[in-house]
């Protein structure tokens, strides 16, 4: 019996090992640039051929990009495990329906080289971080970073509203998603 479940254990792990290499050969066909691109274990990446990547750049496990508005990743860089990255969004701000209408909103996200972004950190569309910058483990980036730059936290703080009697009206007349 400890022999069965000895060759199943490793015949489990030869198959992983084997999905993986034909999932990062399958991404590979679809990125470009980049030498010596390194992922590691599973990726999700949506609309992969909009993605563009430097030499010697890691991806952590369990990354998610999604590179509908376009992604750039410098060279050198490293994304731990977990990363999030949207480079699209919806409109929310005087839509037809409430939350949002199905109006897509494009928004590059570029990367500069030499970053290192931290397990679980999130990298909202439109987003530029200059090289040498470090995002801390579980930030949320938007905006634009530096050169060099060391950011942490994902203290939430309100940036605006939205028109309530536009809201109110949506509501009145049941136009929801």
């Amino acid at each position: 019996m400890h022999i069965v479940l000895f060759v199943y254990r490793k015949l489990k792990w030869k198959l992983k090992d084997l999905l993986l290499e034909v999932h990062r050969r399958e991404l590979l066909k679809h990125i470009n640039g980049g030498e010596k691109l390194y992922l590691e274990n599973k990726i999700k990446l949506i609309y992969p051929e909009k993605l563009t990547i430097g030499h010697n750049v890691c991806i952590g496990a369990d990354a998610y990009i999604n590179c509908k508005g376009g992604v750039t990743i410098g060279d050198h860089s490293i994304l731990s495990r977990r990363v999030t990255i949207y480079s699209y969004d919806h409109n929310f701000k005087n839509p037809s329906c409430l939350p949002y209408d199905d109006e897509v909103i494009l928004k590059q996200v570029h990367i500069g080289r030499y970053v290192w972004i931290g397990m679980n950190a999130t990298i909202a569309p439109g987003t530029e971080i200059g090289d040498g910058a470090v995002v801390g483990m579980g930030t949320v980036v938007s905006g634009k970073i530096p050169e060099n730059a060391i950011v942490v936290s994902n203290k939430a703080r309100i940036v605006g509203y939205r028109d309530e009697h536009h809201t109110k009206f949506l509501v009145y007349k049941g136009r929801f998603l």
